[in-house]
């Protein structure tokens, strides 16, 4: 079979290669826990590259929000409960706020190079 994420040979039954597992391994165990810096530190010593861990990062299996939309929204979570505040951000919602920013068309997205909206446009 093919790895689900990078398309490279899995193995007879497996649907991820031993590298992608790593990686979503890594990420499973660490979520939550630490802080972007403290994910790429653990990458880095398991010997893994940008390019593999983004393109892992990135998949969105079956339409599903990607790894790095459920770290975001779990990060952004545990960030609002210790300002105070109720953490309700889903990785569904990072999603369709990455895929709005992506397509240019979200609402309060500026290309670069252009001034921000001004707050009484929105």
């Amino acid at each position: 079979m093919r790895c689900i994420y990078c398309h490279e040979k899995a193995g007879l039954l497996k649907k991820v290669c031993v590298t992608c597992g790593r990686v979503v391994t890594i990420v499973e165990q660490s979520a939550g826990r630490v802080g972007w810096t403290g994910l790429v530190d653990e990458f880095a010593t398991q010997g893994l590259t940008r390019e593999c861990v983004d393109r892992v990062l990135d998949a969105e299996l079956d339409g599903g929000p990607a790894l790095r939309d459920r770290l975001t929204s779990e990060m952004a979570n545990v960030l609002m409960r210790n300002l105070g505040m109720p953490g309700r951000q889903s990785p569904e919602d990072v999603q369709r706020v990455r895929r709005a920013a992506a397509g240019g068309t979200g609402e309060g997205v500026w290309a670069a190079g252009e001034a921000p909206p001004r707050s009484g446009s929105l």
